[in-house]
């Protein structure tokens, strides 16, 4: 509760850092970030968070970052945690089905699915040079190895969600079952 105060802050600041240096290591940790934080909090309080920093900013980051961006997120928790995210966004948040936000609703769903079908995009580009922490010199590996091992990588989702595709195939019924006519969700779906 004594974070609640600051939450404003901590995403006016992440976006600043986001301007000045968009780099892809900060973009894939900030697409994790916005989509914990949708899961954590909720569809509505992620969107109105960020318009609540500028009007319609949700709807940029959703289309210049999130849809062009999602497919870099790697490793599988990570993955799980923006599938949950964007399944979230794209059924329990009314402005992505009644406002200038809808159009950007079928892109979204695409990548969401790309997330799940599509190998990661691994391209960095060609400014960005990064020195891993493995290249500093004095940096001993055997002692990180061994200071790490046996720790497994916490899922602050859990066992909330197993698996990532039912749950959206489960929440898109629901939706389109909530908005008869308006969700045509037989397009998405394989035969």
């Amino acid at each position: 509760a004594c974070l609640e105060q600051y939450k404003r802050q901590v995403f006016i600041v992440l976006f600043q850092r986001l301007q000045s240096s968009k780099t892809t290591k900060f973009v894939k940790s900030f697409l994790v970030f916005l989509n914990l934080y949708c899961v954590k909090y909720g569809a509505i309080a992620l969107q109105e968070m960020v318009d609540s920093i500028q009007p319609k900013m949700f709807g940029m980051v959703v289309e210049k970052i999130i849809i062009p961006e999602i497919q870099k997120v790697s490793g599988p928790i990570e993955k799980k945690i923006c599938a949950v995210g964007l399944t979230k966004v794209l059924t329990e948040c009314p402005p992505m089905m009644d406002t200038e936000y809808t159009k950007l609703w079928t892109p979204l769903l695409q990548a969401l699915i790309g997330l799940f079908e599509l190998p990661e995009d691994d391209t960095i580009p060609d400014d960005e040079h990064f020195i891993d922490i493995e290249d500093t010199p004095g940096y001993q590996t055997a002692f990180s190895q061994l200071a790490f091992a046996g720790r497994k990588e916490h899922d602050p989702i859990g066992e909330m969600v197993n698996n990532p595709k039912i749950l959206l195939a489960q929440s898109l019924h629901k939706l389109s079952t909530a908005c008869p006519g308006r969700v045509s969700i037989q397009k998405y779906v394989r035969t």
